[in-house]
């Protein structure tokens, strides 16, 4: 999904509300906005495990379970192993 958004005088952008819900944005929440390649904003969100589970399955819960990719137990084992990993280095 593509949304269209206007650069104020100020510098401000405003987060359209269909994007604000599917990432559980809050008024006040503080974001890490990322210059990437070919000059694409990355937005950061700072979002737990918890929250990111809980907003996977909300978007996800229409999709047929062949499509969804890794599940939440897979992701979990993931982000342990890679701790693991971090703290053997």
């Amino acid at each position: 999904m593509n949304y269209n958004t206007t650069l104020t005088s100020k510098g401000t952008i405003t987060i359209l509300s269909p994007l604000r819900k599917a990432l559980n944005l809050k008024s006040g929440q503080k974001l890490t906005l990322t210059l990437g390649e070919n000059n694409n904003i990355i937005l950061n969100a700072g979002t737990d495990i918890k929250s990111f589970a809980k907003t996977r399955s909300r978007i996800t819960k229409n999709i047929p379970a062949r499509l969804k990719g890794l599940s939440d137990e897979a992701l979990n084992q993931a982000r342990g192993n890679s701790w693991v990993d971090d703290i053997n280095d």
